[in-house]
């Protein structure tokens, strides 16, 4: 299997944006590749930008991004009061966000759910995310749920098992209105890990959807 890796230089990685339409969907898509990217590159500075919140959610995820990126150079944070589920009702405000917030940022990394995500809120942030950052890396994340729409993955980040095991324990921490939903669950979370850790020849895994990807060239 072909493996690329980041450079072990923070000038290569300076900015990572993460989109989600709501206060869980990062820490659940990509919560684990966040916190080993920190890790390696601790300089890093990240924009954290959720669509979708109430009062007592913006409370359990400006702690859960504090602790996901708690080896980031600097963390700034963004969560709107949009309604759930509707944000196809809301697209000026959606728009308005990521204008304001999102592309100022001048991100070297985007992270984003994916295009065909059935969730209507998740499809409707990653087709503007293409449209707001068309010559940006974006990993499109992927979350398990009801509707059955997981495809296989054509990036893999490797993580550890204790890594999985902090992405996890934090999830359960920082975010308690959720444990009495049925996908909100530790062998679900553990489990497509283990799963995408099968795919690329590792223990644990997080996968994303790439549309398209340059190698090389100018700097």
């Amino acid at each position: 299997m072909l493996r690329l890796e980041f450079s072990g230089s923070t000038d290569r990685l300076g900015t990572i944006l993460c989109l989600g339409s709501h206060c869980d969907d990062i820490e659940i898509g990509a919560g684990a590749t966040i916190m080993r990217l920190l890790a390696t590159h601790p300089e890093t500075e990240v924009c954290w930008v959720i669509c979708a919140s109430t009062a007592s959610r913006r409370v359990e995820a400006e702690a859960s991004a504090r602790a996901f990126c708690a080896d980031a150079g600097a963390l700034t944070t963004a969560i709107a009061d949009l309604p759930e589920n509707v944000l196809a009702q809301h697209v000026i405000e959606v728009r308005e966000l990521l204008e304001a917030r999102a592309r100022p940022f001048r991100p070297d990394i985007v992270f984003c759910p994916r295009r065909d995500d059935l969730h209507q809120d998740h499809r409707l942030l990653a087709e503007m995310a293409l449209q707001f950052f068309r010559d940006h890396p974006i990993l499109e994340y992927e979350i398990v749920k009801y509707d059955g729409d997981l495809r296989t993955p054509n990036v893999y980040f490797e993580i550890d098992d204790e890594l999985a095991a902090r992405k996890v324990d934090q999830l359960f921490e920082h975010f308690p209105t959720q444990h009495s939903r049925t996908w909100f669950d530790r062998e679900a979370f553990f489990g497509l890990m283990r799963l995408r850790g099968i795919e690329c020849n590792a223990r644990y895994a997080e996968g994303f959807s790439v549309h398209k990807v340059v190698i090389g060239g100018q700097p």
